[in-house]
């Protein structure tokens, strides 16, 4: 399925003219080219839909599964190739077709899966994308999976048809994206390598993980800390270590400068934005936002990205439950407020971690030697080039509010925040193995 043109329309008023001729493959393919045009054609989207659905219980309604199977199918083969991982593909599905939409998605990305061998071939970024869908490879066919998705969802007739074509409308509008991992057309056995320094990466993470959700998940500020301070012990030793173990290698830094995409949700996507970019700022990373996707590319050394990754994710946390602690006003319940609020709190948070920036170069240069701030400046001025050279036309863009008092609520929830990524302790003393 191509984008829309002046042939959907065509086909549609051919399938309207009348309702017992109606052709239900014309009719979907009608309905995916008005669900392509979103919301100035929903009313369209919703009367095929309608239409549709009068095919279930007739002897065509197998023809028009699969022909909608074999359009998202196709739709998939074409996004992955053209650069799109499939937490991308659930996420921007699921802003144009709903959380329903989004497990129809997940479906389509686990028949892929098996026609390509995913659970053996694929980067172990994808596989890990995989996992955390909770994507299940013994589904069978697309066909299987709509079939067994339309009799379970407790949706009508007419709603499952009508996310169906959200779903295909979205899928066949995507254009290209930058490609950050191999395309499936490109996968062998060499695509997903493993080592005793990726071991020893992923069960340090691990660790850092554990300890970040518990001072996310507990109600006493205290305990919190303590796990936060543990937590951002680990972190500035695996940076600094890792710094150091770079350091010693004659290979040129920028080759080992990679790009990631993060997810940013709606709503205020412009505040958690910013939260990201505050994080990335910080800690020797870089950010573009594709606004069109919500979706924002970081620019860093693996190891930076890690990190940040981490603290973006702990401080959304804090800063959705800072929220919520606001009070029950009428005015904070505003979204001017909740706006201000959360871009206020990106704003001090960048500030602290600035500041906890510069600390930490002076504790580190104490430890390690005058040798680990040229080091330090080589990974920064790699980052700065590649980004340069990737991103050579981007155009900065500025936050603000109007509204005061969410404004100073948010830096005064900013003030309490734990800032469990920055390098600010390097005292391993203190720190339990």
């Amino acid at each position: 399925m191509s984008r829309i043109d002046l042939d959907s329309f065509f086909k549609y008023s051919r399938a309207t003219t009348s309702k017992d001729s109606a052709d239900p493959n014309e009719l979907l393919d009608s309905g995916i080219g008005f669900a392509q045009l979103g919301s100035s054609a929903k009313d369209m989207t919703q009367l095929i839909a309608e239409r549709l659905s009068a095919v279930d219980g007739t002897g065509r309604v197998h023809s028009v599964h699969d022909r909608a199977a074999k359009v998202l199918d196709d739709a998939v083969d074409t996004a992955f190739e053209n650069g799109w991982q499939p937490a991308e593909l659930v996420h921007v599905t699921r802003q144009s077709a709903g959380a329903d939409g989004a497990v129809v998605m997940i479906e389509a990305i686990g028949a892929h899966a098996v026609r390509t061998s995913a659970d053996s071939l694929a980067p172990d970024s994808w596989r890990d994308q995989l996992s955390e869908l909770n994507v299940e490879c013994a589904g069978g066919t697309s066909a299987d999976r709509l079939r067994r998705w339309r009799s379970y969802n407790r949706r009508s007739s007419t709603q499952s048809w009508y996310t169906l074509l959200l779903v295909l409308g979205c899928a066949t509008w995507l254009l290209p994206i930058e490609t950050l991992l191999p395309s499936p057309t490109r996968w062998t056995s060499r695509t997903t390598p493993t080592g005793p320094r990726k071991a020893a990466d992923s069960k340090m993470l691990g660790r850092i993980r554990g300890l970040l959700a518990k001072a996310e998940s507990t109600q006493f500020p205290a305990e919190a800390e303590a796990f936060s301070a543990k937590a951002q012990d680990l972190m500035t030793r695996y940076a600094i270590d890792s710094a150091l173990l770079d350091a010693e290698n004659s290979r040129s830094l920028t080759d080992d400068v990679v790009s990631r995409r993060i997810m940013v949700s709606n709503p205020y996507s412009k505040a958690k934005l910013l939260l990201l970019h505050s994080v990335c700022q910080a800690n020797g990373a870089r950010t573009v936002w594709k606004k069109k996707y919500l979706l924002a590319t970081v620019i860093g050394l693996p190891v930076d990205l890690d990190l940040c990754e981490l603290l973006y994710t702990s401080l959304l946390v804090q800063s959705a439950r800072a929220l919520e602690e606001v009070g029950e006003s009428a005015n904070s319940r505003t979204r001017s407020f909740r706006h201000a609020f959360l871009i206020a709190y990106a704003h001090r948070v960048g500030e602290r971690l600035q500041d906890a920036r510069k600390r930490a170069t002076a504790a580190a240069t104490q430890e390690h030697g005058s040798a680990l701030v040229p080091i330090m400046a080589q990974r920064s001025d790699a980052v700065d080039r590649v980004y340069a050279a990737r991103y050579p036309s981007t155009k900065t863009i500025r936050f603000g509010s109007d509204n005061a008092q969410g404004w100073l609520a948010g830096r005064a929830a900013a003030e309490r925040a734990d800032l469990t990524g920055g390098r600010e302790r390097i005292d391993k003393s203190d720190l339990a193995s």
